[in-house]
């Protein structure tokens, strides 16, 4: 079943990252104009310019340049149909050991950048219905995770960032969804202790961690056309029960 995002002006945060990677790529195949924030990574952001899309340098971490990427997208669009946060970072230690500054740091990133961004942008969103807004979770705002109070706390904060906001923004026909990407290989996953993978891929039904393409794909049909009466949802890709 072919996806159609023909003539979408979509933006997501942390596009450099490997989900954030095969969802450019995977929306400009499906004929979206697609913007995308990155903070390091200017290889990979430079091979996603090349293809088409356009980058934006911004530190989530810090709320003056959350707020500056108004100016950026104004600068090179007029319109937005679609908006993904998927921006991400984890400094994962027991609270016995975890400082003010790694909670703070995460927390800001995950979660006060989300607030920063949607407030910022959302004038585009009240003039276009159907518009889309999508926040990338994990089960370990569910579930929680040991080492991880602070990924926790803004993860299942987003959750409820969420559901909040599509009650608020609904009258304007403004979706909003959360979605969980799962378990999967990426430059954040890597980071984490060989212990964390293991009991990931141990509490996976099928014994495997989810792939970044195949993640791209639910979320480029999430923003499509095909997705224009469900809000205020939370999806679930992925292979680990809950």
């Amino acid at each position: 079943m072919e996806v159609s995002l023909t003539g979408k002006h979509i933006l997501i945060t942390g596009g450099t990252s490997a989900l954030g990677r095969a969802f450019v790529e995977k929306a400009l195949q499906a004929g979206a104009h697609v913007y995308f924030t990155f903070y390091r990574n200017q290889t990979v952001a430079d091979q996603l310019i090349n293809r088409g899309s356009v980058g934006f340098q911004v530190d989530l971490s810090r709320t003056g340049a959350v707020t500056s990427l108004k100016a950026m997208v104004e600068s090179r669009t007029k319109t937005l149909d679609g908006l993904i946060l998927n921006a991400a970072a984890v400094s994962d230690h027991t609270i016995q050991n975890m400082t003010e500054e790694e909670w703070d740091y995460v927390l800001n990133v995950n979660l006060k950048s989300v607030y920063l961004t949607v407030k910022s942008l959302l004038r585009f969103f009240l003039k276009n219905e159907r518009s889309k807004i999508l926040t990338v979770i994990s089960q370990v705002g569910i579930r929680g995770g040991f080492g991880q109070a602070n990924y926790a706390a803004a993860k299942g904060g987003l959750i409820a960032f969420t559901k909040s906001i599509a009650k608020e923004l609904g009258k304007r026909k403004i979706l909003v969804n959360a979605f969980n990407p799962g378990f999967m290989v990426s430059q954040m996953t890597e980071s984490l202790s060989s212990d964390i993978r293991k009991r990931n891929e141990e509490r996976s039904t099928l014994g495997e961690i989810s792939d970044p393409h195949e993640v791209a794909d639910f979320m480029v049909y999430l923003m499509s056309e095909r997705m224009n009466h469900v809000s205020g949802q939370v999806f679930h890709f992925d292979s680990r029960s809950l």
